[in-house]
C-alpha cells in the first residue's frame, strides 16, 4: 500500500501527527509511507523511523514550479491520502493527488474532496487523538499518544557543546523557558514570567535558558527587563533538531502554549504550559502528571470573538498563584526524574 499523509504546518500540529504515523507503520509494516509538510516542520520527521519518504511543499515558488510539484504528487499513484490538516490548500492537494481513496475531516466546504470525511470531535480531546481518528477507516488504531522527534548524534553534540560554552554546571537545575508566541491570546504577562524565573533562580539555584524563534527576541527582552537575577547567556536560535537535543538536557520546561512546548513533551521532560484561548486539554497529553497546564476561562472561551476581543482576559488573567503552584508541584513530584538527581 502506497500512502501519502499531509500536515503542512504548524510545528505543534505536525508533532501531533507522530503517534498516528507510528500506528500506521505498526498496522501496515510493508506499506510505503510518505509525509508532506513545509519547512521548518520537515525537521520533525527528518529522522523518523516510520517514514519512507519526506516531501517538502515548495513555498514561495512560481506557478510553473507548483504545477510541476503537483504533477509529481499525482504520478506517485498513491493508494490512499490522509489529510490531517484540512485547509483549502491541503484539500486541493488531496484532490489533485488522483488517489482513489482520500480521508480527511468534514470541515465545511471541503468535505466533498474526500471519499470519507470524518466528523471532527466536538468535545475537548488531545489533538493527537483527533489525528488518530482518521486512521480508523483503515483499521489502524492505537492508544499510544507519545510525541516523537528523533535527532542525530551531531545535534546531541551541538547541545552539549552549547551548554558547556554557556557555563552549564552539573548538579544545577536546568530550566528552559519560552515566554513567546506570535498570537496575542497566547502571551502571558512578562512580569509574571520574570517573577517565577527569579523564584526558580533564588529558591532552586536554577540555570535558566530562554528559547525563542526568529523575530521573537523582544519577548525575551521584556522578561529580562523585569527580572532581578540574570538568566544564562542567550542560546541563539538553534534549528528545531538542535533545540530538541537541547531540551533533552533540561530538567524542566516552562512557557506559553507554543511549538517549543511540544518539543519538550517529546523530550520527556516535565513541562508546564500557560494557556489562553486554546483549550489546554487539546494540547496537553492526557492521564499523566509530568506535563501540566494552567488556563483561565473568563466565561467566553467557548464563544470567543477574537480578533474582535479587546481584553484577552483568557491569557492576561491566568492566575499567577496557580501557575506558581503548578511549578512547585512539578518540582516536588518529579524531582527524581531530573538529570540533576543522577
Amino acid at each position: 500500500m502506497n500512502l501519502l499523509l499531509i500536515q503542512l504546518r504548524r510545528i505543534g500540529d505536525v508533532m501531533m501527527t507522530t503517534p498516528a504515523i507510528r500506528a500506521l507503520r505498526k498496522s501496515f509494516p510493508d506499506a510505503i509511507i510518505s509525509f508532506l509538510t513545509e519547512t521548518p516542520s520537515d525537521q520533525v520527521y527528518k529522522y523518523n523511523p516510520h517514514l519512507d519518504h519526506l516531501l517538502v511543499y515548495p513555498k514561495k515558488k512560481s506557478i510553473r514550479e507548483l504545477q510541476k510539484f503537483y504533477r509529481r504528487i499525482r504520478h506517485q499513484n498513491y493508494d490512499c491520502v490522509i489529510d490531517f490538516q484540512g485547509n483549502p490548500r491541503t484539500a486541493l492537494l488531496s484532490r489533485f493527488s488522483g488517489s482513489g481513496f482520500r480521508i480527511g475531516f468534514d470541515f465545511k466546504g471541503r468535505s466533498w474532496v474526500y471519499h470519507r470525511a470524518v466528523s471532527f470531535p466536538s468535545d475537548s480531546t488531545y489533538s493527537a487523538q483527533h489525528k488518530m481518528k482518521l486512521l480508523e477507516l483503515l483499521g489502524a488504531e492505537s492508544t499510544d499518544l507519545e510525541l516523537e522527534m528523533k535527532f542525530s548524534s551531531e545535534d546531541h553534540d551541538y547541545a552539549l557543546e552549547l551548554l558547556k560554552s554557556l557555563g552549564a554546571q552539573p548538579g544545577r537545575l536546568q530550566v528552559s523557558v519560552s515566554p513567546v508566541s506570535r498570537q496575542p491570546y497566547k502571551v502571558w504577562p512578562t512580569v509574571h514570567f520574570a517573577k517565577l524565573i527569579d523564584w526558580l533562580i533564588e529558591s532552586y539555584g536554577a540555570q535558566v535558558y530562554f528559547l525563542h524563534g526568529p523575530g521573537e527576541e523582544h519577548f525575551i527582552d521584556s522578561v529580562t527587563m523585569e527580572m532581578k537575577n540574570d538568566p544564562m547567556p542567550p542560546v541563539g536560535i538553534p534549528n528545531l533538531l538542535q533545540t530538541r537535543a537541547l531540551l533533552a538536557q533540561m530538567d524542566l520546561h516552562f512557557g506559553n502554549d507554543n511549538g517549543l512546548r511540544h518539543l519538550a513533551i517529546a523530550a520527556g521532560i516535565p513541562s508546564l504550559g500557560v494557556f489562553g484561548k486554546p483549550s489546554a486539554v487539546s494540547w496537553t497529553p492526557p492521564e499523566q502528571t509530568i506535563h501540566r497546564s494552567v488556563e483561565y476561562d473568563p466565561g467566553c472561551k467557548n464563544n470567543c470573538t477574537y480578533p474582535n476581543c479587546d481584553h484577552l482576559s483568557c491569557i492576561r488573567d491566568v492566575p499567577f498563584n496557580e501557575v506558581h503552584q503548578a511549578l512547585k508541584d512539578l518540582l516536588s513530584e518529579h524531582k527524581n526524574e531530573f538529570r540533576t538527581s543522577s
